[in-house]
C-alpha cells in the first residue's frame, strides 16, 4: 500500500530564489541535487539569483502583487518582518513540533530564535555570519607586531593601520572598515557592540540617537578622517586578497573563498570583532529559509527542502563552501560532519566562539524598511568619505529615518 502510494504521488517542483550568486551558486546547485536523490517526487527550479538581499526583498513584495511568488526563498534575517507585516511566510512552528521540535532537529536556540517574529517561527537559519577582522599577519609583521597582540579598540587599530601603512609603503592600506555591507550591518554592528540598540524595545522608534549612537557614528567618522579609502563591497575584498590592506573589518561570510583566493601567498588571520564594552552584542548577519508557498501540498515540500538545507547535511555543505557559520548544532558535534572541520580551520572558528553575543539585526517596520536601508547609508557614506562630522550627520539622520517609520500605536 505504500510503494503504490508513493508511485502515484504527483511531483511537486519547488521553485526556490537565494541571492549572492558568487558566494551560493554552486552550494545551493549541489544542494538541490543531493536533496532530489532522496526525494525524487519533489524537484527544485531555481529563479535568476539576484545579488543582495534588498533586491531580493523587492522582488518577494513585487511577486506578491503578481501572485508569482517563490514557494522558498533564502533572505536576510533582517527582512522576517518586512514579509510577516505583510502576510508573506508561512509559519513554520507546526512543522517543526510534528518532527519532534526545533531543538530535536539540532538547531542552536539562540540561532533559532533569529528566525522568530512576534512568537513565531518563520525562518530557519541557513547561513549567518558575524563581524571579524581579517588580518594580513604578514604586513602587520612589518610593523613589527604579532596578531595576538593585536589592539581592541578602533583608535588603537587605526594607529597600528597607519605605522603599517608607514612601514609598508604607499601600496598598502593599513585599515578599512566595510561600512556598505547590506541592511547596514556594520553600523549596527558599532552600536550594538557598544551596548546599544538600533530601535526601542516597541520595534517602532529609533533607539540609536543617544550617546551610543553617537560614539558610533563618531567612529565612522574618525576611519574617515584616517584617510581610509572609500572602496566597493567587492573591491575591499579583491585589495585584501592581493595582500593590500593589513586590517579589515568584514563578514565571516568571505572566510572561506579569502583562504582560497589568497592560496597561502600571506598569512591570513581572522580575530574576533572589538566590543567597545563588557557586555556589548554583535548582530547576527547572513540568511534564513523562508516558506512563501500558499498551497498545504506545496508547503509541506517546502518545509522538507528547507529542514534539509539547514539541517546537519545541508549545513556542512554550506560551510564548507562559505565562510558562513552553520544554525544546526549537530553538524558541528558530529565528527564525520563538521567535528574535525574547525579543529583544523582556526579562521571559522573565530564566528563560532562570537555565537554566544550574537543579537538581533534590526529590521525597520513599515512599507519604507528597504528605503530606511538607503538613507543611513547614504549618511554613513558622508562621514567615512570626511565629508561631514557625526554631530552634523546625527540630527540628519534621526530626522530622515523617524520620517520614515510608521506612526506605531497611532
Amino acid at each position: 500500500m505504500a510503494v503504490g502510494a508513493t508511485a502515484t504521488r504527483a511531483e511537486v517542483t519547488l521553485d526556490v530564489l537565494y541571492t549572492t550568486p558568487g558566494t551560493f551558486n554552486a552550494l545551493h546547485q549541489e544542494l538541490a541535487r543531493r536533496f532530489t536523490e532522496a526525494h525524487p517526487d519533489i524537484k527544485v527550479k531555481f529563479r535568476n539569483p539576484v545579488a543582495s538581499y534588498e533586491e531580493a526583498a523587492q522582488q518577494i513584495l513585487r511577486d506578491q502583487i503578481t501572485g508569482r511568488l517563490p514557494d522558498v526563498a533564502f533572505n536576510g534575517i533582517n527582512q522576517i518582518g518586512l514579509f510577516v507585516d505583510r502576510g508573506l511566510g508561512a509559519p513554520l512552528d507546526g512543522f517543526a513540533a510534528a518532527d519532534g521540535g526545533l531543538a530535536e532537529l539540532g538547531y542552536y536556540p539562540t540561532l533559532a530564535e533569529l528566525g522568530k517574529y512576534k512568537g513565531k517561527l518563520y525562518g530557519l537559519p541557513f547561513a549567518i555570519s558575524t563581524p571579524v577582522l581579517y588580518v594580513n599577519a604578514d604586513l602587520l609583521a612589518k610593523s613589527g607586531t604579532d596578531v595576538s597582540a593585536l589592539p581592541k579598540t578602533w583608535p588603537e587599530l587605526l594607529a597600528l593601520g597607519k605605522n603599517i601603512e608607514a612601514k609598508a609603503g604607499t601600496a598598502a592600506t593599513g585599515f578599512y572598515y566595510q561600512w556598505e555591507q547590506t541592511g547596514n550591518w556594520l553600523f549596527q554592528s558599532l552600536v550594538t557592540s557598544k551596548g546599544g540598540r538600533i530601535l526601542k524595545a516597541d520595534g517602532c522608534s529609533i533607539a540609536f540617537d543617544d550617546a551610543n549612537g553617537m560614539w558610533a557614528l563618531k567612529t565612522l567618522e574618525a576611519f574617515g578622517r584616517s584617510g581610509m579609502p572609500n572602496l566597493g563591497l567587492g573591491q575591499a575584498r579583491q585589495s585584501f586578497v592581493a595582500g593590500n590592506i593589513a586590517i579589515s573589518a568584514d563578514s565571516t561570510s568571505y572566510v572561506a573563498a579569502a583562504e582560497r583566493q589568497i592560496g597561502g601567498r600571506f598569512q591570513f588571520k581572522t580575530v574576533a570583532f572589538p566590543l567597545a564594552v563588557a557586555d556589548g552584542r554583535l548582530p547576527a548577519g547572513g540568511n534564513v529559509a523562508m516558506v512563501f508557498a500558499k498551497d498545504a501540498e506545496r508547503q509541506k515540500a517546502a518545509w522538507k527542502y528547507v529542514k534539509f538545507t539547514t539541517g546537519p547535511v545541508g549545513q556542512t555543505a554550506m560551510v564548507n563552501s562559505t565562510g558562513y557559520m552553520p544554525g544546526n548544532e549537530i553538524a558541528v558535534k558530529t565528527p564525520e560532519l563538521l567535528g574535525a572541520f574547525y579543529r583544523k580551520r582556526p579562521n571559522h572558528l573565530t564566528s563560532i566562539q562570537q555565537l554566544p553575543l550574537l543579537t538581533e539585526w534590526a529590521s525597520f517596520p513599515g512599507d519604507n524598511s528597504l528605503k530606511i536601508i538607503e538613507v543611513i547609508k547614504h549618511h554613513i557614506e558622508s562621514l567615512v568619505t570626511g565629508k561631514r562630522t557625526a554631530a552634523q550627520v546625527m540630527p540628519e539622520l534621526v530626522g530622515d529615518v523617524s520620517k520614515l517609520l510608521p506612526k506605531c500605536g497611532g
